[in-house]
């Protein structure tokens, strides 16, 4: 490629005569892609071209370095004509949509209000419910140990009760037979061991389950809720947050770089080459 003649290369101008083979003009509603595609038709060979000189274009001397920036900056020149078209062409219906949505915006805002203040109120009812639940839950478990331990006891005090009755007569006979102390003593502890054996065990007492309330609040309507519960996290000490939960602000990095700050602890500082045209 002659890049120096390509320098002076000229790309059809919007407005130059375009010969479109084997098209027949449709007519078509404004807001429709078809009316508005015409509109764009005149760019559509131009695009093209550039785009396949750039895909064929090495840069490597000057003339071709000149030839890239031409068309560098001839890109960003249509471009920008391309998106102020856009623009014209949709001004109209984006006045239209912001003026619908403006409009709507008014009563969406309204009923997004009663929606929060319902879920507020919903939330804060059902909540109180389920706080009421756990204390009863909490109440009747106590009141079940309570009973459980009392229960222990008592079954505690007849055992004791048990083995020294057993003990006791085992003494007294042991004595009607004039045994020795020795003897006497075996005695009291084998009947003691016998009653041990035939202990009896305080029966478990289980909690109450308290029934956890309907988790789906129905309408005649139709409409319905229910309650989501979802565990979260606040900072109340930043200093204690443990490491592995922080992350780099990287615009205070970044803001710290174009200051003039050329190194900092763990991150890597570089320089990065990019081209800006101007046209």
């Amino acid at each position: 490629m002659n890049f120096g003649a390509a320098l002076k290369q000229e790309y059809p101008e919007p407005g130059d005569k375009i010969t479109v083979v084997d098209t027949v003009p449709v007519p078509a509603p404004v807001l429709t892609l078809a009316a508005v595609r015409g509109q764009f038709a005149e760019y559509l060979i131009r695009v093209q071209g550039m785009v396949r000189d750039a895909e064929s274009l090495d840069v490597t001397d000057d003339d071709r370095l000149k030839f890239a920036v031409a068309l560098g900056g001839e890109a960003s020149k249509i471009a920008k004509r391309i998106d102020a078209k856009r623009k014209e062409v949709t001004a109209e219906a984006t006045d239209f949509v912001k003026a619908v949505n403006g409009f709507c915006k008014d009563y969406t805002d309204r009923l997004g209000e009663v929606v929060m203040i319902t879920k507020k109120k919903i939330g804060a009812y059902q909540y109180q419910q389920e706080l009421e639940r756990r204390k009863a839950e909490e109440a009747a478990r106590k009141a079940a140990q309570e009973l459980q331990d009392k229960l222990r006891r008592e079954a505690e005090e007849a055992n004791r009760k048990a083995r020294e009755e057993a003990a006791r007569k085992a003494e007294e006979e042991a004595k009607a037979m004039a045994a020795t102390e020795a003897e006497i003593e075996a005695a009291k502890k084998k009947a003691e061991e016998e009653a041990a054996r035939h202990e009896i065990r305080a029966p478990i007492v289980t909690a109450p389950v308290i029934p956890v309330q309907e988790k789906v609040t129905r309408t005649e309507t139709g409409a319905a809720a229910h309650v989501r519960k979802v565990w979260k996290a606040e900072v109340v000490n930043e200093a204690e947050v443990p490491r592995e939960y922080l992350t780099v602000d990287m615009k205070k990095v970044n803001d710290a770089v174009r200051m003039g700050a050329r190194e900092i602890p763990g991150v890597r500082i570089f320089e990065e080459v990019s081209t800006v045209f101007r046209t």
